[in-house]
């Protein structure tokens, strides 16, 4: 897949902890109350992504820790975004981070103002394919998102599905594992939840705070 962009905005989801204590992204297999998650899969597909990319691709690595430990003692989300970034080969200073974002609405609205500041031209959200529908969603009916809507209408903002990527890189490799995610009753729910979701956007219920 051939990047048109100058950026990559890679919103972070939940974090798993191994038992030796190492923090990481989920797997299809973990997730929380609401579903499976797949979160590793975005890292994966933002290095795919770095590698055909410019020279001078930047990633954003988006994520607080508030809903993974209130108390403060998990590392930020985006924390461990770029941890695993790096480890895969990304440079860190193309690697930009946001750890005070904690929902995708709050992701959203940084985004806008990092766009902004940083004069982005182009811009690719990187999340999983169950994710996208609500985010495309908040950025048509935000309140506060005018010019990252205004980018989308003018193709200057795209959604990128985590899992397309590496389809695309290597379908003999993913598609049996995505499918069978996909196929799953914890994904149903996830999936489920997040059309009530675009619903509520939709209809103006949905609490973005």
């Amino acid at each position: 897949m051939a990047t048109i962009f100058n950026a990559i905005a890679v919103f972070g989801g939940s974090l798993a902890k191994d038992p030796n204590g190492k923090w990481r992204t989920t797997n299809f297999d973990e997730g929380d109350k609401f579903g499976c998650l797949g979160d590793r899969l975005r890292v994966i597909a933002a290095h795919k992504l770095y590698k055909a990319g410019s020279s001078n691709l930047l990633i954003i690595a988006s994520g607080s820790n508030e809903r993974i430990d209130p108390d403060g003692a998990a590392p930020a989300v985006a924390e461990i975004l770029k941890n695993e970034l790096i480890e895969l080969g990304v440079e860190p200073a193309k690697i930009l981070e946001d750890k005070k974002s904690t929902g995708t609405y709050q992701q959203l609205e940084k985004l806008e103002k990092l766009s902004a500041k940083l004069n982005l031209k182009s811009v690719a959200i990187l999340s999983n394919e169950w994710h996208l529908p609500r985010i495309q969603a908040m950025i048509e009916y935000g309140y506060a998102l005018a010019d990252l809507k205004k980018m989308f209408e003018a193709k200057k903002l795209v959604l990128v599905s985590a899992e397309k990527v590496l389809l695309g890189y290597d379908r003999a490799h993913w598609e049996k594992m995505i499918s069978h995610a996909y196929e799953s009753d914890a994904m149903k729910q996830r999936i489920k939840l997040e059309e009530k979701g675009i619903k509520q956007i939709k209809s103006g219920t949905y609490k973005f705070a």
